[in-house]
């Protein structure tokens, strides 16, 4: 800073010194030109900031005019898109169940031709599975896990995808897909969707790209999807599917191109600012439109930006700057033609003038201006004449009265050497002397010179009393403040082995606290672990009862199976009564078809067929005794495992039960040792506090202790040294004469 001041001293006086060296002639010219030019230059710069401030917002207008139109088109043609999937959806040939594939596909390839815009349209059932598509491109698969294809189930109907990358056709597109509905029910049937290239999009705004101006579409995530740099390829970010051709595909942010264009996408109205290209590194007027919401058509939450050369926008302004510069040059040569010339008739009579004075000014007093007019000019020739005169006379008076002057200091000389050689003696310490009062110029000086001496005699007598008496004061308590010191020493030496004492206490008190925190935390988790243990023994218990429970009914369903096996016992003995019944009858009925003979046979055959069923039932119905016989005999057995589980439940329930309580037990042991450690933790902190607040006083005490020793050395140092000092001082008081009588 002190350098940069200096400079600037510098400066200002090369400045005011190169004012002070110009001649008048050169002054006045600078003058009159500044005073020519100045308006000029102001009214130039005036005239070019209102004009290119009307220039510069005329040009924002029409560029932030030209995105809005850009915003607004690129919406209405995607409402247009929007409309066109909506059109498909409602064709009776989609929601006809008894059209064939055949039939969609071809009315899928007319719209296709019609429309000339898609490269791919295709129908899907609800599963996603293709069901009729546009003959070019590949052979889709199921598209149920589509983004757009999900958006459209969701809101069942049509919607628009963000810019992504075909998963089939690896192209950039956008998607627009919808659900088609019965007419009747209004249910979804099936699922269409129209691809369309990126590419499309750009050559609908196409004349929006000029030479030296650019446009940038900007997506929901704050990428640009479409720009100058042809299509601005970008991965599926909005859908997370990846393709097996995006080698040349990278999401570019908007603000990876345009740093500065988050300073503008907080205002929702279309706004303009100057930015440079990252991508290639040039100055641009940037106007930004944010997202429009257009009736009819999905909040897509596009933005569009149109980019302008800064040098081809700025153009016009930089034109008329310098057309403005040009005419305030030639003005300037002009005026300063015109102001020379004028100057130069002006400063002539002045010229002379300055030649005059320097010739006063060398010595030539007798140099005298013409006076040739009447005007300013004129008087001051006659008063610079006048004063040239004076000057004269003047010169004359000051050479008498220097003379004079000579002769009373030679006087003045000579009384002055007499009054030193009067008092000379007074330099050597003699205080006697006094000086002569007879001559006229110096008596006040010796007037005063001898009060000045005689006051000096006074105070070295009273000097000279006083360093005696300090002398043998100092004397007597130099001793008594050397005992204080020696005493101030001691006592700081025991403070501080105190202090030491006291701190190794403190660090004891410490330890203790810090293992008395160790013992609590301790503590603290063993009643944890014993809290867990007790519930999980309850969770134990409640176990156990659901157990016996469960083993109790166990058993009366075993019992219930017992006697119905018992039931199957009875009735399989009913059956076998019957059996033997029927094998009686067969036999009966076989003695009297016999009896009847030829008639009989037929009866014969069928009563054989009886005896013979009858025969099967009976070892049937042995077989099914044998298995409910060992039945009954495994359920009693299992009704006996039951009532010994039963039992067995019942034992570890009390043992359970038991356990629980010697838990309970332990807990409010383990409790009451957590609280008494808790209260010698907090004791023992407490102490720690106490004995850090001890050590901290007796800190405070050995540092009172060793500034007082300290004090004490300096006051007896200081009492030596000024009793060496009063020996000086009488030492030197001594030197003085003084008169007898005093």
């Amino acid at each position: 800073m002190t350098n940069q001041a200096a400079a600037s001293v510098n400066i200002s006086e090369s400045s005011s010194n190169l004012g002070k060296s110009l001649k008048l002639k050169t002054k006045a010219t600078l003058l009159a030109i500044a005073i020519g030019v100045i308006p000029v230059l102001a009214v130039g710069a005036t005239a070019y900031y209102f004009a290119n401030k009307s220039i510069t917002k005329q040009l924002l207008e029409l560029k932030e005019t030209q995105t809005a139109e850009l915003q607004d088109k690129v919406s209405r043609f995607m409402k247009e898109k929007l409309g066109d999937i909506k059109l498909m959806a409602d064709l009776n040939v989609f929601t006809n169940p008894n059209a064939t594939p055949e039939q969609k596909a071809a009315t899928l390839e007319s719209i296709k031709s019609a429309k000339g815009i898609y490269d791919s349209i295709a129908v899907f059932d609800l599963k996603g599975e293709p069901i009729a598509q546009t003959k070019e491109g590949k052979k889709l698969g199921n598209h149920l896990s589509r983004t757009y294809i999900q958006d459209a189930l969701k809101v069942n109907g049509a919607i628009l995808s963000q810019p992504t990358i075909s998963k089939t056709q690896g192209t950039f597109s956008i998607y627009a897909a919808s659900t088609i509905k019965d007419k009747t029910t209004g249910k979804p049937v099936a699922l269409i969707r129209a691809r369309l290239p990126v590419a499309a999009l750009k050559e609908a705004i196409q004349n929006y790209e000029t030479e030296g101006q650019q446009f940038y579409l900007i997506n929901e995530a704050d990428e640009a999807f479409l720009g100058a740099e042809e299509e601005l390829k970008m991965q599926n970010a909005a859908s997370g599917e990846t393709t097996t051709n995006t080698s040349g595909y990278q999401a570019v942010l908007s603000e990876q191109i345009f740093p500065d264009l988050k300073s503008i996408k907080s205002v929702e109205e279309v706004s303009s600012i100057v930015t440079t290209n990252q991508i290639n590194q040039t100055k641009q007027l940037l106007s930004y439109a944010p997202p429009s919401k257009l009736e009819g058509l999905q909040d897509l939450n596009w933005k569009a930006i149109l980019v302008r050369d800064a040098e081809l926008a700025f153009a016009t302004q930089r034109q008329l700057g310098l057309t403005i510069a040009v005419g305030l040059g030639i003005t300037t040569l002009l005026v300063g033609a015109i102001a020379t010339y004028l100057v130069n008739q002006a400063t002539k009579p002045l010229i002379e003038v300055v030649a005059g004075v320097k010739k006063i000014g060398g010595g030539d007093l007798d140099t005298r201006l013409a006076v040739t007019s009447q005007d300013e000019l004129g008087e001051l020739n006659t008063n610079i004449n006048l004063m040239t005169k004076q000057i004269q006379g003047s010169l004359e008076e000051q050479k008498v009265l220097a003379e004079q002057q000579r002769q009373e200091k030679e006087k003045l000389e000579i009384a002055i050497f007499t009054l030193l050689e009067e008092v000379s003696d007074a330099t050597d310490g003699d205080l006697t002397v006094r000086a002569n009062l007879d001559s006229m110029e110096l008596s006040t000086v010796a007037d005063l010179f001898n009060a000045i001496i005689t006051s000096l005699q006074d105070i070295a007598i009273e000097a000279k009393q006083s360093t005696s008496q300090v002398g043998l004061s100092l004397k007597q308590n130099e001793e008594e403040i050397r005992l204080l010191a020696e005493q101030a020493i001691a006592e700081t030496k025991e403070a501080q082995e105190t202090l030491r004492s006291v701190q190794q206490m403190s660090q004891s008190i410490q330890a203790v606290a810090e293992n008395a925190g160790q013992a609590e935390k301790i503590t603290d988790d063993t009643y944890n672990t014993i809290v867990s243990s007790t519930q999980n023994m309850d969770s134990t218990v409640k176990s156990i009862l659901e157990l016996r429970t469960t083993v109790g009914e166990t058993a009366k369903k075993m019992k219930r199976l017992g006697e119905s096996s018992l039931k199957i016992s009875q009735v399989v003995s009913f059956i076998e009564e019957i059996a033997l019944k029927t094998n009686v009858l067969s036999i009966n009925a076989s003695v009297e078809a016999g009896r009847a003979g030829e008639y009989g046979q037929g009866f014969t055959i069928v009563a054989e067929q009886v005896g013979a069923l009858a025969e099967q039932s009976a070892a049937a119905t042995k077989e099914i005794a044998n298995i409910v016989s060992a039945i009954q005999a495994e359920t009693q057995e299992v009704n006996r495992a039951m009532e010994s589980g039963t039992t067995q439940v019942v034992e570890t329930t009390r043992l359970v039960e038991s356990t629980k309580q010697s838990l309970g037990l332990v807990l409010e042991k383990s409790q009451e040792v957590n609280q008494l450690m808790e209260s010698i933790s907090q004791s023992t902190v407490s102490q720690a506090s106490t004995s850090q607040t001890i050590t901290n006083l007796m800190q405070k005490i050995a540092e009172l202790s060793a500034t007082t020793s300290q004090s004490s050395t300096k006051v007896a140092q200081s009492i030596g040294e000024t009793a060496q000092v009063a020996q000086k001082l009488e030492s030197t008081v001594a030197q003085f004469k003084v008169a007898e009588s005093v």
